[in-house]
């Protein structure tokens, strides 16, 4: 039979070992916000669409221009850092913001529940739709783009699933990005385009023998950070509504897509209390 004194000792044991261990963990967790990260290097690194006008594209001069580089370029300023941009696609935006290739992914991403299970969401800082592209003369209707027509659609888009909702049967061809899928269809070899309103508009403003169809979905769009990383996504929460309340979102807005947004940031009545 053991000792009381020899219990007391192993009970001490089981106490301290899991401590011990924790403090271990503690010890070599990298648990600095991205926020501090950013301070300390002097640098953020946005990841923006090359592929996406107006909200993410290269202008003539190789310089990644639009509304997500502008919004990302006033986060640097009010962080007192350069900002530098680098390309994520639908297919690698999650990849390269997991591995620390950039900061946060300005770009063209809703929140969806699989997304939501490796990355975190601010506020919904964008509200668009999903509609069609087509040829001018073919029907606007997206419920008229059964087989045998073929859809194009970007890799990795949930617009896939919510398009479904209306046409089960339907036909889709995965490109890497929107140009693509737009040449496809300029090439007769898809029927439609799968794309977000606001960069359709675009896309037609450009060529004249493409319109936009009907919306088939709205979308809330978000800023994508990695998980678990609140210091970081409260400030771009609070700045998004701050930039709201001073004009400065507005501003930029209008100067891409030639209008006042349609929608309030944060909520449909007023801002966060605070902001």
């Amino acid at each position: 039979m053991l000792s009381v004194v020899t219990l007391v000792l192993l009970m001490s044991v089981a106490v301290l070992a899991p401590s011990h261990g924790l403090a271990q963990a503690q010890a070599t967790c990298d648990c600095k916000s991205t926020f501090d990260k950013i301070k300390e290097t002097g640098v953020f690194k946005a990841g923006i669409r090359f592929d996406s006008p107006p909200m993410g594209y290269v202008d003539a001069s190789g310089k990644p221009v639009g509304f997500g580089a502008d919004i990302a370029a006033e986060f640097a300023k009010r962080l007192g850092v350069k900002v530098e941009y680098v390309e994520g696609t639908s297919r690698t935006r999650i990849p390269l913001l997991l591995n620390g290739s950039f900061d946060a992914e300005i770009g063209t991403t809703s929140p969806t529940v699989k997304r939501e299970k490796v990355v975190d969401f601010t506020i919904p800082y964008f509200w668009d739709s999903g509609a069609i592209l087509v040829r001018k003369g073919d029907s606007t209707n997206p419920k008229d783009y059964g087989p045998p027509k073929k859809i194009a659609v970007t890799q990795g888009s949930f617009f896939v699933d919510l398009y479904k909702a209306i046409r089960p049967d339907a036909q889709f061809t995965v490109f890497q990005e929107y140009t693509d899928s737009v040449a496809a269809l300029q090439q007769k070899r898809v029927d439609a385009v799968l794309i977000n309103r606001s960069n359709a508009v675009d896309f037609a403003k450009q060529q004249s023998n493409l319109v936009v169809g009907d919306d088939f979905v709205g979308v809330p769009v978000g800023i994508a950070v990695r998980q678990n990383d609140s210091k970081w996504r409260n400030w771009i929460n609070l700045t998004l509504q701050q930039m709201w309340k001073d004009g400065t979102y507005k501003k930029i807005y209008a100067k891409w897509y030639g209008e006042d947004p349609k929608f309030y940031m944060w909520s449909p009545h007023q801002l966060q209390p605070g902001a």
